[in-house]
């Protein structure tokens, strides 16, 4: 594979973990808002600072945390599939032409039909030659 291309699909794999890594960002961002916004400050002080209370709310900010590292992960890999597969697939394209392959074949199947159409007649033309031998044959079956 040329550079060129090399740089082509590493281009796309860069943008793709790119987008798809900013989007997890955001949905973790929206998480941890969730998260913070859902806390309280109760009654209990540590060293004068109120401690805060996780309420029920703050705990739905979990879920959009969990949800945007998934989308990095997958999106990662997902980025990894594609632009991979795309790439080998674009370079065994080039070099496996199929109809190259094709013709190939059939040129050695033609080739091996006309040998054995040769054989077929040679061994005819001796069945022959042995017909006509034993035909002409008179004196040896006494």
């Amino acid at each position: 594979m040329d550079q060129k291309r090399s740089l082509r699909f590493a281009g796309w794999y860069f943008l793709y973990t790119t987008g798809l890594s900013l989007l997890g960002l955001v949905i973790v961002g929206i998480g941890g808002y969730l998260f913070v916004g859902g806390l309280t400050f109760g009654p209990e002080t540590l060293y004068g600072y109120p401690i805060p209370q996780v309420t029920t709310q703050s705990y739905l900010g979990i879920v959009p945390v969990i949800l945007g590292l998934a989308v990095w992960r997958v999106g990662k890999a997902w980025a990894l599939y594609h632009t991979l597969t795309g790439a080998i697939a674009e370079d065994l394209g080039e070099t496996y032409d199929t109809e190259h392959v094709k013709s190939d074949i059939v040129a050695v199947l033609d080739d091996r039909l006309s040998d054995m159409q040769q054989d077929l007649q040679s061994v005819n033309r001796e069945l022959r030659n042995i017909k006509q031998a034993d035909e002409f044959d008179f004196g040896s079956e006494e």
